[in-house]
């Protein structure tokens, strides 16, 4: 079977649209709406209830450049098991740990931040599917001086397509990483 990979509009339309639902779920989440769409960064979202604008930086994490068009796009003959690999799972974390740190230096050179902004960090890798809260947990203990330094950013989501998940990051001094349901 041929899979269609989206265009760059389908694709954003997606991914907004499933931060929202993964963020309304989170224990501090709110109902959110699209605002407006622009580059940096991606999206301004209003707050459903309060009305509160949020600006939204959408990123994907893969294991390599090269997960998407090797593996995420090639033809499906039927099911194929994806393998439990520690150590691709542990180079994934390490990707995910940079991006967060570039997205950072990035926004406080680049992005006005006249409202709160939120790091949206989706993980779409297919190993991913393997990582639970207690993986999340852990990796954001281990990586904790990296999670409390990111501002401009007031919060950062990282929510597993995999596996339906989301957990939101909240720099403070006694800062544990809430899950959704």
């Amino acid at each position: 079977m041929k899979l269609q990979w989206p265009k760059k509009p389908e694709k954003e339309q997606f991914e907004i649209s499933k931060f929202i639902s993964a963020y309304a779920d989170l224990q501090n989440g709110r109902s959110f709406v699209v605002y407006s769409k622009q580059e940096t960064p991606d999206y301004f979202l209003k707050d459903s209830k309060t009305g509160e604008i949020y600006e939204i930086e959408l990123t994907s994490v893969y294991l390599d450049d090269r997960s998407v068009p090797d593996e995420h796009m090639k033809p499906i003959d039927g099911w194929e098991e994806i393998p439990d690999d520690p150590t691709a799972i542990e180079n994934h974390n390490l990707r995910l740990i940079e991006t967060v740190k570039t997205k950072v230096q990035k926004a406080r050179k680049h992005y006005d931040t006249s409202h709160p902004l939120i790091l949206a960090v989706y993980i779409n890798e297919y190993i991913s599917i393997y990582m639970e809260e207690s993986d999340w947990t852990e990796l954001v203990r281990v990586n904790e001086s990296v999670f409390d330094d990111i501002d401009p950013f007031s919060e950062i989501v990282l929510w597993n397509l995999a596996n339906e998940s989301a957990m939101s990051i909240i720099p403070t001094p006694d800062r544990k990483p809430m899950k959704s349901t």
